[in-house]
């Protein structure tokens, strides 16, 4: 083999090797959770006449340390979430309640026009929640296993 097909086989094995720590759970065959997407209440401008109205969406796929999210919108009022590291509030509806976490948007793409569903894809690394809320969200892990 020579030494330029090795290296191009070296790279494409590479990029074929899952990357992720930990599994995808696909949420959206056993249960759509509807989420409402936002801006933290501590990056809104407090002298805004009006506040952007939440991005109302669903769930594709969980983990203990993120998701992804089907939005039919990337705009928040002038914002775009798709800017790497952008901060998100979501509120998850889960069979028990809600659960509200604090995230950063890691990567954004448009959903393919061939699927059934249309918008864009967001994926996100959970950065914070309240401690009753990750319970929940983790018994909801657990169950879809």
């Amino acid at each position: 083999m020579t030494p330029v097909l090795s290296l191009l086989e070296a790279r494409v094995r590479s990029l074929l090797i899952e990357r992720r720590r930990f599994a995808r759970r696909k949420a959206s065959f056993a249960v759509s959770l509807p989420v409402g997407v936002s801006v933290p209440n501590e990056h809104l401008d407090p002298e805004a006449e009006e506040y952007p109205n939440p991005i109302m969406g669903r769930t594709r796929d969980l983990s203990e340390t993120g998701l992804s999210l089907l939005l039919p919108s990337l705009s928040l009022g002038r914002e775009q979430i798709s800017a790497a590291n952008f901060p998100l509030r979501l509120v998850l509806s889960l069979p028990g309640g809600v659960a509200v976490l604090q995230a950063v948007a890691v990567r954004a793409e448009a959903v393919d026009a061939n699927e059934a569903e249309r918008g864009f894809l967001i994926g996100a690394r959970i950065e914070k929640m309240s401690e009753r809320d990750r319970k929940r969200y983790l018994a909801l892990l657990k169950s879809l296993d």
